[in-house]
C-alpha cells in the first residue's frame, strides 16, 4: 500500500443483511455486500463509511 492517506467516502444506504464478516447494503439503486473489515456502519445516520476505492468497486460511487 503507498503512502498517501486512503481518501474514505460516506454511502448513505440501508443495511439489509448482514453476517459474522459482511453488511449488505442498498443504495437505492443496488444491493452489495462489503466486508465489515473494509467498513464502519453509523448505525444513527445510516452511512457507511469506507474506503474510496470500494465505494467505486461495488459501484456506490
Amino acid at each position: 500500500m503507498g503512502k498517501h492517506k486512503e481518501r474514505l467516502v460516506d454511502i448513505a444506504g440501508d443495511k439489509t443483511g448482514e453476517t459474522e464478516r459482511a453488511y449488505r447494503i442498498f443504495d437505492g439503486k443496488k444491493t452489495e455486500w462489503v466486508p465489515k473489515s473494509q467498513v464502519e456502519y453509523n448505525e444513527d445516520d445510516g452511512t457507511f463509511t469506507m474506503p474510496e476505492w470500494l465505494a467505486k468497486e461495488k459501484e456506490f460511487i
